[in-house]
């Protein structure tokens, strides 16, 4: 009889160790999605008052034909709010990332 309770105790504790575990896996999860909707939203603000902040460039327009990253061969960056002009960026074929 002891055997027979102590495996439905090792049972129990497993499967409360896999519900906690779950529920930490869950707990991360909705912590990323928030953070990630939190810098969106601050990105969307930040572009509302541009006037408030001279550190944000914008991308104000694209030409040319598109690489199979959907990346366009030219850019127009606008350097702050308001500016007449406008700076255009040339792919020049080169790529950089991380390195893993």
């Amino acid at each position: 009889m002891t055997e027979e309770i102590e495996k439905r105790l090792l049972y129990l504790a497993r499967d409360s160790e896999a519900y906690e575990s779950s529920a930490m896996l869950e707990a991360a999860k909705e912590i990323k999605r928030l953070r990630d909707k939190c810098n969106k939203q601050a990105m969307i603000l930040r572009r509302l008052t541009p006037e408030n902040h001279s550190d944000t460039l914008f991308i104000s327009g694209v030409l040319g034909k598109r690489d199979q990253n959907n990346m366009p061969e030219k850019l127009m960056v606008v350097p702050a709010y308001g500016a007449d002009f406008a700076y255009i960026y040339e792919y020049n074929g080169k790529t950089t990332g991380q390195e893993w």
